[in-house]
């Protein structure tokens, strides 16, 4: 017969404190716990009791240590070893070598009491000598893959699992951005990587008033199925989560989770004014002429606007990411900017960090050897090549007056966008962690935006120190918030189900800590084409009244993210450009662009808040209110402190009666929403008032998205060049 083998003993056997950290011994390994705050633990666990300073440091304030003036007190029983502060109380099982955290005699969060650690050690190796590749090409230009090379031994790493045991009822939210629109992620399994229209950010947050924040940088899975709670991570060399559980203040202490968050990752930089005003882009403006042509038509139509973007191809022809002009289509660039200037409008360029190989940027980087390993990808883990990449944009652009950054491609491997149809999550992740692999550290492959990032940030912060950072990206990791960065959702589809998804990804993404993110309004594809990607509804794009309509709800609901931003292919994305007989989407697109700066005091408060404060932008509902009912909600969310915004993801309008040349609806444009019990609130466009606690019907015709303000506070308004509170439109 067989014979079983007994695993390595969880006994804890000695017990170390070492000025804010106990380090627990057993047999499997060692356990280490860390008090950040008095609510603020890390927990890490490690085979042999080594703690690699790299893991965790590289996206921490560097003055986080510091942070560390929590008092503790260590208690021993011969079951159990606890480690109390003011706030929390660290319960460590003695046999069986799990954590849980308690307060006030209530159990917070259970690690599982049997194999909650599971350390799986594998070589990483680096391919080296003549390395094979070829060419693919991509919606993000001609991009390398390698199909063959030698390997070199490189160091061994773990893929880690951390098993926990949920309440029942308990909701969990969090972990960034992902397309699918899935609000509680109890019962599911969600993938981490980055991706197009995924970003990865691995932080849970709890309704039962927790968050855990994982220090990994490599792709992860989280899981909580008939197989088991846990969290795996793919590589790091050891595993390492914090937990979070702050005590509520004046705020609701889910506000004080992010607080905390960004307490160990970074401080939220303020935003130049210009970005929060409304930012006009499309795929895409071909010449200095056009992008001058276009701010001249806002200010002939009265229509505000404070930044135009830049989309891809600004170089000369066939010299992708080339951080260059391409002097025949933008003859004189820094008078084109002073000329913007003069209207108050500002200019973004987008930059990618692949470059082809006949460029001079390229050349640079490949004989400097600050390419990733075998491809034509900066590498942008290491200093030298972010210095390099950022004194190639400084040489090209900045030194021409070029003074925000639109970071395309952060990601920026997306084999899934190799494939003609769309592939299975599990099968996307698989393909990424192949991808990354071959090029970059597996500890960091979650990472490269927050680096890419970084280097933009440093290189300008210390040029030009007079230029407040502005990075529009797609893929961004905790820490990126303290670079300027703006994160956007991916080339989207348009489709009413891809709106409403977006909702729910504004409610989590507002839960990861990276305050400032914003859409692709309307969608970045509007017609059907061959890639599976390529998945709008309207195949006559703008000409559509269909779409128009979907374009202006669309709107409404973008003029309510903390960047306001128009964006797309397949038609021109200009208000104007929504014109008909009716007029009605066009005049809707131009009052919202107005609104927007009419609640300009209350956004700029709002940022300030943000930065100074550790607040959020947008807020899912049960950041800020005690009332239950709000942790199933993701159809509405807050825009900061005092307004409440329902955006609507339904069609209203009957197309067939439209010809009339006016607008008439299937039915009464109505839409159900829920006013939080906790206060009373204000229809922001009636002043009527109403009691919280109840659901309740509204108009909601094409020129009105619901909007509601808590009647215990007051929203800043400017007209006519005087700022006053008001508690709706009609002050």
């Amino acid at each position: 017969m067989l014979t079983a083998v007994p695993g390595k003993s969880c006994f804890i056997e000695e017990v170390i404190q070492k000025d804010d950290c106990v380090l627990l011994k057993s047999e499997r390994g060692v356990l280490r716990i860390c008090i950040y705050f008095d609510d603020v633990v890390r927990v890490s666990f490690s085979v042999d009791g080594t703690f690699d300073e790299g893991q965790g440091d590289h996206f921490l304030e560097r003055n986080c240590l510091d942070l560390s003036s929590a008092t503790l007190t260590l208690q021993e029983t011969d079951n159990t070893i606890k480690i109390i502060t003011k706030s929390l109380v660290t319960v460590i099982d003695r046999e069986k070598g799990f954590v849980s955290f308690e307060r006030d005699g209530k159990k917070l969060f259970s690690e599982a009491p049997v194999e909650n650690y599971t350390l799986e050690k594998f070589d990483v190796y680096k391919n080296v000598g003549r390395i094979k590749t070829e060419e693919v090409k991509t919606a993000d230009g001609v991009k390398k893959r390698i199909v063959a090379a030698n390997k070199e031994y490189q160091e061994s790493l773990f893929h880690t699992t951390l098993r926990f045991v949920f309440a029942e009822g308990e909701k969990l939210f969090g972990l960034g951005q992902a397309e699918e629109g899935v609000w509680n992620f109890r019962g599911t399994t969600q993938y981490l990587h980055q991706a197009n229209k995924k970003i990865a950010v691995p932080f849970l947050i709890s309704s039962l008033g927790y968050g855990l924040l994982f220090t990994t940088q490599s792709p992860s899975i989280f899981s909580d199925t008939q197989y088991g709670s846990y969290f795996y991570t793919n590589a790091d060399y050891y595993l390492d989560y914090f937990f979070i559980a702050p005590r509520p203040s004046s705020s609701t202490v889910f506000t004080e989770i992010i607080a905390r968050m960004r307490a160990l990752t970074g401080k939220a930089t303020l935003p130049p004014d210009f970005a929060l005003g409304y930012v006009q882009s499309q795929e895409r403006y071909e010449t200095q002429e056009e992008i001058l042509a276009t701010a001249a038509e806002f200010k002939k139509r009265n229509i505000p606007l404070s930044l135009i973007v830049l989309d891809w191809l600004s170089w000369d022809d066939g010299m992708w990411g080339q951080k260059s002009f391409d002097k025949k289509r933008f003859p004189d660039v820094p008078g084109m900017i002073k000329k913007l200037h003069e209207d108050n409008v500002h200019f973004m360029i987008s930059i990618w960090p692949t470059m082809d190989e006949k460029s001079e940027n390229y050349k640079e980087m490949k004989e400097k050897g600050t390419l990733l390993n075998g491809v034509n990808i900066c590498n942008s883990f290491d200093a030298a090549a972010r210095e390099l990449y950022w004194e190639q944009a400084k040489r090209g652009l900045a030194d021409l007056g070029v003074e925000s950054w639109w970071c395309d491609s952060s990601e920026p491997v997306t084999p899934e966008w190799n494939h003609m149809e769309r592939q299975l999550p599990e099968k996307v992740f698989s393909e990424y962690l192949q991808a990354t692999g071959d090029i970059m550290f597996p500890q960091k492959a979650n990472a490269y935006g927050l680096y890419h990032a970084r280097g933009m940030s440093e290189g300008q912060t210390r040029d030009f120190p007079e230029r407040q950072m502005l990075i529009l990206t797609r893929s961004g990791y905790p820490g990126s918030q303290r670079y300027g960065v703006t994160l956007w959702s991916g080339d989207t589809s348009a489709k009413w189900s891809v709106l409403k998804n977006q909702v729910v990804q504004a409610c989590q993404f507002g839960l990861s800590g990276i305050p400032y993110w914003t859409v692709d309004i309307g969608g970045f594809f509007v017609k059907r084409g061959e890639p599976w990607y390529w998945d709008g509804d309207y195949q006559e794009a703008a000409e559509d009244p269909a779409y128009r309509e979907l374009y202006v709800r669309w709107f409404e609901f973008g003029a309510f993210l903390p960047m306001f931003r128009a964006h797309g292919t397949d038609c021109r994305r200009e208000p104007w450009s929504f014109c008909d007989e009716t007029n009605v989407f066009y005049d809707t697109l131009v009052s919202y662009i107005k609104l927007r700066y009419e609640l300009m005091p209350y956004i700029r408060m709002v940022s300030k808040r943000v930065t100074e404060n550790d607040e959020s932008f947008i807020r899912p509902l049960f950041m800020e209110f005690s009332d239950s009912a709000v942790f199933d909600i993701s159809s509405q969310f807050m825009f900061g402190p005092s307004i409440m915004v329902c955006p609507v993801t339904k069609s209203m309008i009957d197309f067939e009666k439209y010809k009339s040349c006016e607008i008439a609806y299937k039915s009464e444009p109505v839409v159900e929403l829920y006013l939080p019990a906790d206060c009373d609130w204000y229809d922001w466009w009636n002043g009527r008032k109403y009691n919280g606690g109840q659901w309740i019907k509204v108009d909601a015709p094409i020129e009105k998205m619901p909007l509601f303000v808590r009647a215990d506070s007051k929203v800043l308004v400017e007209r006519n060049g005087e700022i006053k509170e008001a508690i709706c439109r009609a002050f």
